[in-house]
């Protein structure tokens, strides 16, 4: 999910983030007032720490999908362990905890409560954004080459739909890399849908990026934007099998964020719901 901020676009995870640093921040000034030991110093390296072992973490489980060291720096693509993250957290507090005896009261107080506010947050988020998705619409969408697409028909396989369009920067930018996981990978569709533009404009626009997708249509009144309530381009839905919503990610995919996301869908079981 996006905060929408005027024309900008925000995720909320690093703004989560700062909220809860500067929470901890407020409560350790708070404990050294009271004289329970002054943790402000060490809680922006703690959290670089963590933001640095999640990183590395993501990265080293999708290391093929790297082109080299300027893409697994590049974390615009959100790609972190969260799992990491955490327990080099913890492991952080803990010692200097232990080697440090004027920070045992007030650094997990406050590491602590900024870690609960995240936390909590986040499940809040996960929960609103589990109930928001409507199911995957039957509707035919047409292709470069006149035949109607079916939506309808994709399920059965997990399922992820780009919505994109020419005239977008970041949606010219990851397409060559969805074209080419479309053609490669098995098991999984990848559904190039174009936003209201004309044929013969995607047309030309492929022909002059040598692209030839495997699966896509053009949707010419934004129907799956407005379904979703897309906030900007490009945005990629990922459904499962059974053609529910599992995650919506506005924004450029890097490959690793895209491999994790397919993922995610093949280890999501269907369930298959009994049609009246």
């Amino acid at each position: 999910m996006m905060l929408r901020l005027g024309p900008l676009l925000l995720p909320w995870g690093p703004l989560l983030l700062v909220l809860g640093w500067l929470l901890a921040q407020q409560l350790a000034a708070l404990a050294a007032r009271l004289g329970l030991g002054d943790a402000r110093r060490v809680l922006t390296p703690l959290l670089l720490a963590a933001l640095v072992a999640a990183r590395a973490a993501f990265v080293a489980r999708h290391l093929d999908a790297y082109a080299g060291v300027v893409a697994m720096l590049d974390v615009r693509d959100l790609g972190f362990d969260a799992g990491v993250g955490w327990a080099v957290a913890i492991i952080g507090v803990a010692l200097l905890g232990w080697r440090r005896a004027e920070l045992r009261r007030s650094l997990p107080m406050a590491a602590g409560a900024g870690a609960l506010l995240v936390l909590c947050a986040q499940t809040v988020l996960r929960l609103a954004s589990a109930t928001a998705g409507p199911p995957l619409p039957d509707i035919a969408l047409p292709t470069l080459d006149g035949a109607p697409l079916q939506l309808g028909s994709l399920r059965g396989e997990p399922l992820v739909v780009n919505l994109w369009a020419t005239w977008c920067p970041p949606c010219r930018r990851e397409l060559p890399m969805l074209v080419d996981a479309g053609r490669r990978m098995r098991g999984v569709r990848i559904v190039l849908l174009d936003q209201r533009e004309a044929p013969a404009q995607v047309r030309e626009y492929l022909r002059a990026a040598s692209l030839r997708p495997r699966w896509l249509a053009l949707d010419a009144h934004g129907a799956l934007a407005s379904r979703y309530q897309t906030p900007g381009f490009p945005t990629t839905l990922f459904f499962d099998a059974d053609g529910r919503l599992q995650r919506m990610y506005v924004g450029e995919l890097s490959a690793a964020t895209l491999q994790q996301g397919i993922e995610t869908l093949r280890t999501t079981a269907p369930v298959r719901a009994e049609r009246p």
